[in-house]
């Protein structure tokens, strides 16, 4: 069984999960009268957001520049398209929420 079967239905329902996730999130705090976003929550999402993006960029930097060491100079082969765009989306999405994390936890972000 090829690991590409089971992976995209997987990746599929996670989407769907976290999408009923935060959409009983936003609706809780509608119930509830906390505002949804406030200043902090923006300039956090805003930090969190530009740093890794930033994060991202820079690793595909060094993607790039890996495979033409590897390709050019050491005579392997080139990455294949799909590692690099799973692992720059999952670099992305995990630095996003770490950073969001940690500047939540902060006393002034």
């Amino acid at each position: 069984m090829d690991i590409w079967q089971i992976s995209i239905p997987a990746i599929a329902l996670i989407i769907v999960a976290i999408a009923v996730y935060m959409t009983w999130n936003i609706i809780q705090a509608k119930k509830s009268g906390y505002p949804i976003e406030d200043e902090r929550t923006k300039r956090i999402q805003g930090k969190s957001s530009q740093i890794a993006l930033l994060l991202t960029l820079y690793y595909l930097i060094a993607l790039n520049f890996y495979n033409i060491i590897n390709s050019e100079f050491l005579g392997g082969t080139q990455l294949e398209s799909m590692v690099v765009i799973n692992s720059a989306v999952l670099i992305g999405s995990c630095s996003v929420l770490g950073l969001r994390y940690y500047f939540g936890r902060k006393e002034d972000a």
